[in-house]
């Protein structure tokens, strides 16, 4: 009976040791990464002591100097340290007052994570994001919140510019001051989750631009279809077409055809077969090309001038030195949105 006795105790035991990391599990693996998150000043904390009441609390305040105040215990510095770590110091310290305690150290709520961002993204500075597990008091059910990888928190400032060099993203860590170097092309390209790396609150993000003046149309159309990628480019339309002017390109769709679309298709005077294309390939230098839209749609970029000719220009003496002056009012209209 004995032996029964403690079998059933070992049972009920395991079950609760399970139900307990099955609870962290849920509380930390949405808003934040349990294994990488710091906790800082205005993190809310809760413990868990089997067996031990007294020593059980909730919101716990992570208070400015970085230190929080548990029962029988006192202060502990806990901004800086991982959950794991805090949890470790709390049953250490606990196992001073009785044997084996067991400890489940939870965040009930987190702080606002300010993340800073330069370089080449579309808006650049600090931005503070909700990244709170508290729950709407009246539905009872998770607010909407930002988890703080990589790609999200470039994702909510409005991705990065199309000169962006996604292979040396840099990190600067705001607790230790290293800096680390990301490739974000390999979570674009290959999915892995390991390279888009979890934030802290008051790290900064670096995106330098691109040292080579082309970037492949694959990269290209890459990295305008991911959620980091500018939703739209400006390119201008001019020539045979309803509304001649600057189009705001979607970016799910950068073809010559729906630039043509958006200011309302080609005259009927048009020539569809000697479609003219100036694209930059630096701040002052370009190419210029002839399409044939009847033939193939064309992969559009920003600041491309798009002219259509009327029928029987291309007949005309001297072709490309005309084109030339027809756009030449155009050169100086780029944006430093550029793509090289």
């Amino acid at each position: 009976m004995r032996y029964f006795g403690y079998i059933l105790a070992c049972i009920l035991f395991m079950g609760m040791f399970c139900s307990l990391g099955q609870a962290d599990e849920l509380q930390t693996g949405v808003a934040y990464n349990a294994y990488q998150y710091r906790i800082g000043p205005g993190d809310t904390l809760s413990v868990q002591v089997y067996g031990q009441t007294d020593l059980s609390q909730t919101d716990i305040l992570v208070r400015e100097d970085g230190r929080a105040t548990f029962n029988n215990i006192g202060e502990i510095q806990v901004a800086g340290r991982t959950v794991a770590d805090v949890q470790a110091d709390v049953k250490e310290r606990l196992s001073e007052l009785f044997v084996t305690p067991i400890v489940t150290l939870n965040i009930v709520q987190t702080r606002p994570g300010v993340i800073y961002l330069s370089g080449a993204v579309m808006h650049p500075g600090m931005y503070q994001l909700n990244t709170s597990q508290s729950k709407n008091a009246v539905q009872q059910q998770p607010v909407t919140r930002i988890d703080m990888r990589l790609t999200n928190v470039l994702t909510n400032a409005g991705g990065v510019t199309l000169a962006a060099d996604l292979s040396r993203v840099q990190i600067k860590r705001s607790y230790t001051g290293i800096q680390e170097n990301v490739n974000l092309w390999n979570v674009l390209k290959h999915a892995s989750a390991d390279e888009d790396v979890w934030l802290q609150s008051g790290d900064s993000v670096y995106v330098p631009e691109r040292t080579s003046n082309t970037i492949s149309d694959e990269d290209y159309k890459l990295l305008l279809s991911s959620t980091i990628g500018p939703s739209n480019f400006v390119v201008r339309v001019v020539g045979q077409v309803g509304t001649p002017g600057l189009v705001q390109l979607d970016s799910r769709s950068p073809y010559l055809d729906s630039a043509i679309a958006s200011v309302g298709g080609y005259k009927v005077d048009a020539n569809r077969s000697a479609v003219i294309v100036r694209r930059f390939t630096g701040p002052n230098t370009f190419d210029t090309f002839k399409v044939d839209i009847t033939q193939q749609d064309l992969l559009l970029k920003p600041n491309d001038v798009v002219f259509v000719p009327e029928q029987g220009f291309f007949k005309t003496a001297r072709y490309f030195e005309a084109v030339g002056r027809i756009l030449q009012p155009f050169v100086l209209a780029i944006t430093p949105f550029y793509v090289f």
